[in-house]
């Protein structure tokens, strides 16, 4: 004899999948955040708490590796030049030179926190996520970066910057002159890395879109069929 299906008895069903699903998802938001990776980003330090989690080797596929950890060399570069740019300018103004010179070189510090949001962190999440929009505002922050590294290896007197300029009007002052000019050479080898990096990413993210493109399409015909 067949068995009758109700109305009452969906509803009932119904009712008991839905109380099932929220018990499901009530053990999922019990499961242990440690499971789960904890933000390692910046390092912990006085009042600074991780904000985010930052891991090549695990995050970035293979074939960006290397990619990545030059541009992470670059970033860390990019903080000791700043802090090396500084020390030229105290020492400029040892020898003479301008106080306001020495006091905005304390301004270019506000880029070790705009590097890593302008064109670091753009680039290592549009590269794990292969997002397109990550990727245009990625290839902006590295061009913004190399302008950075041209404007500072230009170095105008007055403005902060130890480039070439100030070092120029500097040598007749060895000592002075000496480190000026590390300065401005360091300044202008890290904008020649910063736009063969740019050009390398828009290379490669070209064609990791491509391929995320095809392997999309390919999901969808093998579905179709």
């Amino acid at each position: 004899m067949p068995i009758m299906i109700t109305e009452e008895m969906v509803l009932a069903k119904e009712r008991e999948n839905s109380t099932r699903f929220k018990e499901l998802t009530a053990r999922q938001k019990e499961i242990p955040s440690a499971l789960e990776p904890e933000p390692n980003f910046p390092p912990e330090c006085c009042c600074i708490k991780p904000i985010i989690y930052h891991n090549i080797r695990e995050q970035v596929p293979v074939p960006q590796q290397r990619f990545m950890y030059a541009l992470c060399g670059l970033y860390m570069t990019l903080i000791g030049l700043i802090l090396y740019n500084i020390i030229a300018a105290l020492v400029t103004l040892f020898f003479g030179g301008a106080v306001i010179h020495f006091g905005l070189s304390f301004l270019y510090l506000l880029g070790l926190p705009g590097a890593w949001i302008v064109w670091y962190f753009n680039v290592y999440s549009s590269v794990v996520k292969l997002s397109r929009i990550r990727q245009v505002f990625s290839i902006l922050g590295l061009f913004l970066a190399f302008a950075f590294d041209a404007w500072m290896a230009i170095g105008i007197n007055g403005l902060g910057g130890c480039g070439w300029l100030i070092t120029i009007s500097a040598v007749k002052n060895l000592p002075c002159f000496i480190v000026l000019i590390i300065a401005a050479i360091l300044w202008t080898l890290h904008g020649v890395a910063m736009f063969i990096m740019m050009g390398v990413f828009w290379k490669t993210s070209n064609v990791d879109l491509r391929s995320k493109q095809n392997a999309a399409a390919f999901n969808t015909h093998t579905v179709m069929l």
